[in-house]
Parts: structure tokens; C-alpha cells; sequence
């Protein structure tokens, strides 16, 4: 299974089907073939594909410091995760934009498992988010990342 197909998968096995037990495993599976830093770069892409509907959408966009509060206030991401969350969002931001950097820094930082956690986070946090401002369900914005993974 080649890096698109696994995370198109893991997204539909958690945004659609409810099934996180079984989108981990595919995140797993995916590591254990690609490498922590392609896993996490492709999950980069998927959030940033779902801000740059976003943007394409609303022409809008979010406070990066005023979102991480509302969501540590709200209770959706642990105290101790908003900075691996916000870097992740950082990087998605800057690839929804063109430039995309690369993953290896933080996860030479903060170890390939946590770097996984906060790429998997940002992913699924962008979709919310793009959910909320396009008034649309979760389900219908990861179908369209998941389209657009399919196109990669």
C-alpha cells in the first residue's frame, strides 16, 4: 500500500467510519514501511489540503494563537500537546501555501511517536476547523481530502 492510500485510508477509518482503533493500525503499518518522517509529511498534506479549501472557500483565516487557546480552553487538546499541535498546523499552513517544509526537525525534537501524534492531531484538527467554517460535516471535507489524496 503506498503512502496516499494509507492515509486516505486511516482518514476514512476515523473521520468516516468512527474506527480509530483501526485507522492507528494503518498509521502503524504505514511507518513501518515509509518512515515516521513520509507518515507525518503526508499527513502535513492532508491538513494542508483541507486549509486550502478553506482559504479557496472563505478567503479567511484563522489566528493561530486564538485557535490553540479556544481548543485548550474547550478541552479538545491537552496543555501539554498545543505546541506540537501548533507546529503541525504551522507546517500544514506553509504547504496549503506552496512551501512545504520538512518534518525531519521536529521529529528529530520530539521523537517519531509524539511527532506522529501531533501530525495526526493537526490533520484531523484541520479538518474540524474547515468543517466549522465551511458549515459542512467532518465526513464531507475528509471526503474531499481524500479525494484530493487520491490525485497525488
Amino acid at each position: 500500500m503506498d503512502l496516499s492510500q494509507a492515509i486516505r485510508e486511516a482518514l476514512e477509518n476515523q473521520v468516516l467510519e468512527h474506527e480509530p482503533g483501526q485507522a492507528a493500525l494503518i498509521i502503524r503499518d504505514a511507518v513501518a514501511q515509509e518512515g515516521a518522517e513520509a507518515v507525518a509529511g503526508g499527513l502535513v498534506d492532508a491538513a494542508a489540503v483541507a486549509l486550502r479549501r478553506m482559504v479557496a472557500e472563505t478567503d479567511a483565516a484563522y489566528d493561530q494563537a486564538e485557535l490553540l487557546e479556544r481548543l485548550a480552553f474547550d478541552g479538545v487538546v491537552a496543555a501539554d500537546s498545543l505546541d506540537l499541535l501548533g507546529g503541525f498546523l504551522v507546517l500544514a499552513a506553509a504547504t496549503a501555501g506552496g512551501v512545504r517544509p520538512s518534518v525531519d526537525p521536529i521529529v528529530a525534537e520530539v521523537g517519531a511517536e509524539r511527532a506522529l501524534f501531533g501530525a495526526w492531531l493537526a490533520a484531523l484538527t484541520a479538518i474540524r476547523i474547515v468543517a466549522i467554517s465551511l458549515e459542512r460535516t467532518e465526513a464531507d471535507v475528509a471526503d474531499d481530502v481524500v479525494a484530493a489524496l487520491g490525485d497525488i
